[in-house]
């Protein structure tokens, strides 16, 4: 079979019969920067009256998902990630669990998050251990600054498991005439009474209808490209808008990422 290139909308008259009745969608494109595309494509679901999406909207808890807890590969990144000495075999406890969650979200989302202190140098290398236990031989680039730092930064960031966006998505959806593209996607697709959202990434389902989902994006409408988390951790993709993407990346009026400010990790 060969790949077809989904329509922008089913919304049209040679698009009715494209889901069989069952499904509607909705395609948003964002041209970042020269050269570069961003699609999502937003899918919902008449019976069950639920909003099916890839990348824009996401949540999380401090509980890992089902699937990291039931494979023993996974349970190992997260005991890996909840060490604070290179060599160290944490104990596996719904404690360490949840640590190490916190930090791989942490990490994931801002690279380089404001509670940790990165040593990309020689000297995380020089503790390599081959034969270690949870793999990559031990490799510690990331110290964290300390456990209170850490919880708060996840706390303002997940607040609760209520939806937000990954802040590098963000970033992009900043763009396509400084958001204009966002948001009338936004409007289309809160046009379908949906109940709840799906996302591909993280807690799912939530309970979310037509107007907190644009509730999500009014970052848009307020003409600032301000995020909940702290300004701590969005310092680097700030850095990283403002620096070295700076030629790559279109100019957008809402500006580069801000946090929030008081955190004090």
């Amino acid at each position: 079979s060969w790949t077809k290139i989904l329509p922008e909308s089913s919304n049209g008259s040679n698009n009715n019969n494209l889901w069989d009745g069952q499904l509607e969608h909705e395609v948003l494109t964002v041209k970042p920067g020269i050269g570069s595309e961003f699609q999502e494509a937003a899918f919902y679901h008449k019976a069950s009256d639920t909003l099916l999406l890839c990348d824009t909207i996401v949540a999380v808890s401090d509980e890992p998902p089902f699937i990291l807890t039931e494979e023993p590969e996974y349970v190992r990144a997260l005991l890996f990630h909840a060490r604070d000495d290179p060599l160290e075999l944490v104990d596996d406890t719904p404690a360490n669990r949840r640590k190490g969650w916190r930090r791989i979200v942490l990490l994931f989302n801002f690279f380089f998050p404001g509670a940790a202190v990165a040593d990309l140098g020689l000297r995380p290398l020089l503790r390599l251990d081959p034969s270690y236990e949870y793999g990559w031989g031990g490799w510690l680039p990331f110290s964290w600054k300390s456990e209170e730092a850490e919880s708060k930064a996840f706390d303002v960031y997940s607040r609760g498991g209520a939806p937000t966006i990954f802040p590098i998505i963000q970033i992009i959806l900043a763009r396509g005439n400084s958001g204009a593209a966002t948001l009338e996607w936004v409007e289309k697709v809160g046009r379908w009474p949906f109940r709840r959202v799906i996302p591909q990434h993280l807690d799912a389902p939530l309970n979310m209808d037509p107007e907190a989902f644009a509730n999500t994006f009014s970052f848009i409408e307020k003409g600032v490209n301000g995020v909940r988390f702290c300004d701590e951790d969005v310092k680097f993709l700030r850095y990283a808008e403002e620096g070295f993407l700076n030629f790559s990346v279109y100019k957008s009026e809402l500006g580069p990422l801000q946090g929030r400010g008081g955190c004090e990790l």
